[in-house]
């Protein structure tokens, strides 16, 4: 019901299978305190925001977006330049920080246009540490979702006029798969050229050549960029104080209830979010050893009304979980939970017969918390088990889905139920 917004923040086609898991540590201008019965997440006055040089997240997703350069150079532990050249129609997509291990990040832009006869879908990756290594594991850990994806990669000595750098050519192929709604997927190649430079200390790699081939069929190579264009890029770098182009606005995303409206990674995103939502949220950062959460996002709500501007926010967070996944929602309406309060039970479609088909709902009741307990309708025999929580406490709703497996779902509950709002 909810597991859409797993990858909602992921703007483009290359960044929306990007698999994202958590190391839960000390917030950005906030400490992470155990209270009585749960991780939660309480504010202090603190003025760090790094320490030993690497920025304290609270929630330190393994790809993080951002719609601003300047955030971007905040939170980043080493300093960077950006091109103040972009070809013609290209403009700032997309912005990701993405983690490579505990000490060590990467950088990735996305540069595009609207008119695609002129916009040239570039793709640029900065990091400081190995960047043949860096690059493989940005664009592998995408197809994270495939099963025994094949990675080739090639490197060769590359210079554009007075610029030595090195040509990498990455080629990932995924095999044919049968997924679990019993579809079977084609085997298919994505091979992307890359050129690597050095500059100050710090690697940059942009993509100039794509191709994609599926079951033996190549597409035509596309050529993204020329080395003339390349030389103009790697030429006009600057640091983002410097940008003189205007081409690196803050990004603004149409709204949608399919597309997240911002992450929450420090204590200045859980303040936004806050003012967003319109109501202080939970956020339970560890619900036990096995179970911690991996992301949080602010999305429009699905009972809202774009089209009017009638605007609702809610907070989706996930969490790992043994065998399955985990989704905790927070907002301020709830058609399932009026649903079930008026009627005593819930009703789901069958999509294969376009029947509705009515379902049993339970009751726990947790510390005078009424909560209705249910299992979301099984069409395929082969599909994954969905069980649904929902509660109402202060006005605000609450709902946890559990995907997959769902060992002692109502002990995990009573600990959600019991998590106090941020403090």
């Amino acid at each position: 019901m909810k597991e859409f917004r797993k990858n909602s923040l992921r703007i483009t086609r290359k960044t929306i299978i990007s698999c994202m898991v958590l190391a839960a540590v000390t917030a950005a201008n906030c400490s992470v305190v155990k209270a009585a019965d749960n991780n939660l997440i309480t504010a202090t006055s603190s003025s760090e925001t790094n320490v030993n040089g690497t920025y304290k997240f609270i929630i330190d997703s393994d790809v993080k977006d951002y719609d601003d350069i300047y955030k971007l150079e905040k939170v980043t532990n080493f300093k960077f330049k950006l091109p103040n050249f972009l070809p013609e129609g290209d403009k700032l997509q997309a912005i990701q920080l993405i983690k490579l291990s505990d000490k060590d990040n990467a950088i990735q832009l996305y540069y595009n246009g609207e008119d695609k006869h002129i916009a040239s879908d570039i793709s640029l990756k900065i990091s400081k540490t190995d960047p043949v290594e860096a690059t493989k594991k940005i664009e592998v850990d995408k197809m994270k979702t495939t099963k025994n994806h094949k990675v080739e990669a090639e490197e060769k000595t590359m210079k554009l006029g007075d610029i030595n750098g090195t040509s990498l050519s990455l080629s990932i192929t995924s095999p044919s798969e049968k997924l679990q709604d019993g579809f079977i997927t084609k085997e298919f190649k994505i091979s992307d050229k890359y050129f690597i430079w050095q500059a100050d200390g710090i690697y940059y790699s942009i993509r100039y050549s794509s191709q994609i081939i599926e079951e033996g069929k190549s597409d035509k190579e596309n050529i993204i960029l020329s080395e003339d264009m390349i030389k103009k890029i790697v030429k006009s770098l600057v640091t983002p104080s410097e940008i003189k182009i205007n081409d690196y606005s803050t990004i603004k995303n149409e709204l949608s209830t399919e597309t997240g409206v911002m992450g929450i990674y420090d204590n200045e995103d859980l303040k936004k979010a806050e003012k967003l939502l319109g109501f202080t949220p939970k956020l339970p950062i560890s619900i036990n050893d096995a179970i911690n959460i991996k992301e949080s996002v602010v999305g429009v709500s699905s009972d809202s009304d774009i089209k009017n501007n009638k605007i609702d926010y809610e907070l989706d967070s996930f969490y790992t979980n043994k065998n399955g996944s985990i989704t905790f929602n927070e907002g301020k309406t709830s058609k399932q939970y009026d649903y079930i309060k008026k009627n005593g039970y819930y009703s789901e479609k069958n999509w294969k017969t376009n029947e509705m088909v009515k379902i049993d709902v339970s009751k726990l009741n947790v510390n005078n918390t009424e909560v209705f307990k249910f299992k979301e309708l099984q069409v395929e025999e082969n599909q994954a088990p969905c069980l649904c929580y929902f509660w109402k406490e202060s006005d605000i709703y609450y709902s946890v889905i559990f995907f997959g497996q769902a060992d002692n779902s109502d002990e995990i509950i009573k600990t959600f139920v019991n998590s106090k709002p941020m403090a």
